[in-house]
């Protein structure tokens, strides 16, 4: 309700409430209550009442509106200490509560991406270029999943994505489109020359009962890929 509809409410109640005592005891024998009374008796409560009401209103408006703001606050805290602040995907810690909790009700598949010589790109193009890779693979990594996928970054060009009920089929197929999804990142460096992308993928096995055996299958996986030349994907034995 608007405030002036409280104070007119709340003015109406008083008055109405005064005048009707004063109408309960004009009814009593041998008292006659003089028309001052009556007319201050409508004055009086609905002016006290109305600055009251008002005082009152406003200041529940202002609680209300830091109630609000607080609210939108702790919204915003809490999205920052769950989410990568460079890409805005899941941090490591969130992406791994989040999947294990996953992986208890639907088993599913891990892929551990990542990016192969970053350290190199940084080193020659500079943290800014780096930085912009890293948001293009999150780009990249976000299309190329679907919906009900998780995605997470994990370490420094380390992300991992949980696929829940994938069978070896589907994770496989999703790795590749992410891996050719990497390699046609376009960032350019600061000569305006394309910087080659790519990436060694890694993926749980079906037997990973848990989400750390997941996690350790999809990892030694994707070192496996790396032995192998880099730029392909690699299924837990």
């Amino acid at each position: 309700m608007h405030i002036w509809g409280k104070v007119i409410r709340a003015a109406a109640v008083s008055v109405s409430v005064t005048l009707a005592a004063l109408a309960l005891m004009s009814q009593q024998e041998g008292l006659d209550i003089p028309l001052p009374y009556w007319e201050l008796g409508a004055l009086l409560p609905m002016v006290l009442s109305g600055i009251i009401t008002w005082q009152m209103a406003r200041k529940a408006e202002r609680i209300e509106r830091l109630n609000t703001e607080l609210t939108y606050a702790y919204m915003q805290m809490k999205a920052l200490a769950q989410t990568d602040h460079l890409t805005g995907l899941a941090n490591r810690a969130t992406f791994l509560e989040t999947a294990e909790q996953l992986q208890a009700q639907q088993p599913g598949r891990i892929l551990i991406i990542d990016l192969d010589d970053f350290k190199s790109i940084n080193d020659t193009h500079g943290h800014a270029v780096g930085d912009d890779v890293l948001r293009g693979i999150s780009q990249t990594l976000l299309r190329c999943a679907r919906n009900d996928h998780l995605i997470g970054r994990i370490g420094g060009e380390e992300f991992a994505v949980f696929m829940p009920d994938a069978d070896d089929q589907a994770a496989a197929a999703c790795a590749e489109a992410i891996r050719t999804g990497i390699e046609q990142v376009m960032i350019l460096d600061r000569d305006n020359h394309p910087i080659q992308i790519t990436a060694s993928i890694g993926i749980s096995g079906q037997h990973s009962a848990s989400l750390p055996d997941a996690v350790q299958a999809a990892d030694m996986a994707m070192y496996r890929a790396k032995r192998a030349g880099r730029n392909r994907v690699r299924v837990a034995a």
